[in-house]
């Protein structure tokens, strides 16, 4: 009977051992838009569980479902969420930082994307990556990379003056009294009233002689 008791805890060893999630997540504050995003996630860690630096893990979330009326559960299921790049390993915590999201094209789709507290660590199809990581200034990590920059059309235009004008009057004042204008016909009768006075006058000369 001890002999059964103790086989079956050393069987719950290793699954209490393997169960391990994110207790706490963390940010940096950055004071302008130049300085480096930290974002921290904190892992406990559980004997035999074979964390090391560089070593890429998947994050998962438990999800209870149920009916559409709510009341009766029909099971759970762990569904990934993203990739957790170990950068240090202490006694009992683990802190990573995201390597990458995945994508919903093929898994569940989450309430809330992006790795939380309470999401648990998968070590299955773990792996190394020895690369660097990405520094993420504050205008790149508040900008979606997927979002495209709009097209900028820069337009020249020519600005030409032109002196100032009087503008026109659109009812010109006319004079009460307009200067004295001499027609031809005028000019014609005034010519020949003289050539008549002259020709009286002449014709009185004559008789008088």
């Amino acid at each position: 009977m001890m002999f059964l008791i103790a086989f079956l805890l050393g069987l719950s060893t290793p699954s209490q051992a393997a169960d391990m999630s994110v207790v706490d997540v963390r940010r940096n504050i950055t004071l302008s838009e130049e300085d480096t995003v930290y974002k921290d996630f904190y892992i406990n860690v559980t004997p035999g569980s074979d964390l090391k630096k560089n070593l890429v893990v998947t994050a998962v979330r438990k999800i209870n479902v149920r009916d559409a009326s709510g009341a009766n559960a029909v099971g759970e299921i762990m569904v990934p969420v993203g990739q957790l790049k170990i950068i240090a390993v202490y006694d009992r915590v683990a802190v990573a930082r995201e390597f990458t999201l995945l994508s919903r094209d093929e898994l569940p789709m989450l309430e809330q994307i992006g790795i939380m507290t309470g999401d648990r660590i998968d070590l299955g199809g773990s792996f190394i990556d020895n690369s660097k990581p990405k520094r993420r200034k504050v205008a790149e990590a508040d900008t979606p990379a997927a979002t495209p920059s709009p097209a900028v059309t820069v337009v020249q235009t020519q600005v030409i003056t032109t002196p100032n004008l009087a503008p026109e009057t659109a009812n010109p004042v006319v004079s009460a009294n307009p200067p004295p204008v001499t027609s031809t016909v005028v000019q014609a009768s005034l010519q020949t009233a003289e050539k008549l006075e002259k020709s009286v006058v002449s014709d009185n000369t004559t008789r008088n002689e």
